[in-house]
């Protein structure tokens, strides 16, 4: 009789801790389920028990769902457990961020949430979109993609600017996917959403609750001996930091900043300036801006769509003048 060979199966992958409350979490908000499921819902918003609305190609609507305050409640709780914090009467802390597999939460309890706890939970980008697929799709025009590719090839310092929901980030993705894997990056963000290949890299995620702030994590950054210096997003004194590393050897550096054009990122990085309070005057800091920044991409969003529609690449500062030198191309 011939013998049989038993060959071991190979157990499936047991799920991560973090896979396993998204997955308790998607039982918790059981009836949001289609909507974790559709990848083409890149933001579910609940401002309050039985009142939720879909973001899905852009275009925002309110869905009919039954929900709960008990539900959102146990849903923020379970975020909660992941990141290692507390909510709630006995913490004392009412707004919790947090990273789950895929997704970013934002939640907010009572009484700071006057209509009833709330959440906000935003899809990850889980693809790099090439430039030239941008291109193809029309969102990028072929000579701003050019000037994109030649100025992370020439490693000059960019700010990729736009309001929230824009793109930022995904176009961010894009610029570091042209960056040679063997230069040493440093990216720093307050939760991680970038997508890097692999290569010699170190991701950092600030949390100001934890100690670690975007600052800190900045001057951090400054003694890993990186080639450039990433931030996910400028929003306060950590922009002195980051605009002084790019300054002091560290070229071809980046950051995404919120601003309503191209033109508008220079004062809203003036003003992030000013909030480090290091006490340099108003002219020096303008000057050093225009010493250290080369380029500002401008994405924004029109209707479903989003389109880069504004880039700018500043020569520098005039003193005698008071003014930037900034051609809009």
């Amino acid at each position: 009789m011939q013998s049989l060979a038993l060959h071991p199966v190979a157990p499936a992958a047991r799920p991560t801790f973090k896979q396993h409350i998204l997955a308790q979490l998607k039982d918790t908000l059981q009836v949001l389920r289609p909507c974790f499921e559709d990848e083409s819902v890149t933001e579910i918003m609940i401002n309050a028990p039985h009142e939720v609305f879909i973001c899905r190609a852009g275009v925002e609507s309110r869905i009919a769902v039954p929900l709960s305050a008990a539900q959102i409640q146990a849903a923020i709780t379970l975020v909660a457990s992941l990141v290692e914090k507390e909510v709630g009467d006995k913490s004392g802390q009412r707004i919790l961020s947090g990273r789950l597999p895929g997704f970013r939460v934002e939640a907010v309890l009572p009484p700071v949430a006057v209509k009833g706890p709330s959440m906000c939970i935003r899809r990850h980008v889980c693809r790099v979109i090439p430039l030239d697929e941008y291109v193809a799709a029309g969102v990028i025009p072929e000579k701003y993609a050019g000037l994109l590719a030649d100025a992370v090839s020439a490693r000059q310092n960019f700010l990729i600017v736009g309001g929230t929901g824009s793109g930022k980030t995904t176009l961010m993705n894009t610029a570091l996917a042209l960056i040679p894997r063997d230069e040493r990056l440093f990216v720093i963000e307050s939760v991680a959403e970038l997508q890097l290949a692999p290569g010699n890299h170190v991701l950092i995620e600030c949390d100001e609750e934890q100690g670690v702030s975007a600052r800190r994590a900045v001057r951090t950054a400054m003694r890993y001996a990186p080639k450039r210096i990433i931030v996910g997003e400028l929003r306060g004194p950590e922009a002195y930091d980051w605009q002084d590393a790019a300054n002091t050897g560290h070229p071809g550096s980046a950051a995404t900043i919120h601003a309503n054009s191209a033109s508008r990122a220079l004062p809203r990085l003036e003003n992030l300036l000013l909030m480090a309070t290091m006490g340099v005057p108003y002219e020096p800091l303008r000057a050093a801006i225009g010493e250290t920044l080369q380029w500002t991409f401008y994405i924004e969003r029109q209707g479903a769509s989003r389109r880069l529609s504004q880039v700018s690449r500043l020569h520098g500062y005039d003193r005698r003048r008071g003014e930037y030198e900034i051609e809009n191309l």
